[in-house]
């Protein structure tokens, strides 16, 4: 026996070719049976991997684009807020001025009655006055007539009837 780590010889070199080829032929069998089913798999995987990473990026832009209506449409909700409540402000106030017409023209109404009522009650006064002067316009004539008298004795009981009624003061 030698005491050489590494031996340079024939058979040495032998092996070495031998274990060579072996590896050869292990590499070139896995490449046979392994590559096309590991590549495939690779291919599949990165494929998956990008159409994943499209749907992201399609899904934030989407996302973002929602957003983006989201926001345009709370701007134009406070827009029509703000117009809805200038609607109501508007309907308010024209409903406000109808009111009150209306109640001015109620008023109107009631005026116009109580003066009509005022005069048919003025009117009414004046019968009942007219009826009273010619109910003391007969007792004074049967007075005169009864009593055959002379002028003084007629201008006395004038007087009299006058004093009996008052201050009258004659409608016209």
């Amino acid at each position: 026996m030698s005491s050489k780590i590494i031996e340079f010889s024939m058979q040495t070199g032998w092996e070495w070719f031998v274990q060579l080829l072996a590896l050869g032929l292990i590499i070139f069998i896995l490449a046979k049976l392994l590559f096309k089913p590991v590549s495939e798999f690779l291919e599949k995987r990165q494929a998956m991997i990008a159409a994943e990473v499209n749907d992201a990026t399609n899904a934030k832009k989407d996302a973002e684009g929602l957003k983006k209506d989201y926001q345009a449409k709370l701007t134009n909700i406070e827009a029509e807020a703000n117009e809805i409540l200038k609607e109501a402000r508007a309907k308010a106030l024209a409903r406000e001025e109808e009111i009150i017409r209306a109640a001015r023209e109620e008023a109107e109404v009631i005026k116009t009655k109580a003066f009509k009522d005022i005069e048919l009650e003025k009117e009414r006064v004046q019968a009942e006055m007219k009826a009273e002067m010619i109910e003391v316009a007969s007792l004074m004539a049967s007075k005169f007539v009864a009593a055959s008298m002379d002028e003084n004795k007629q201008n006395e009981l004038v007087d009299e009837m006058i004093k009996e009624m008052g201050d009258v003061q004659w409608l016209r």
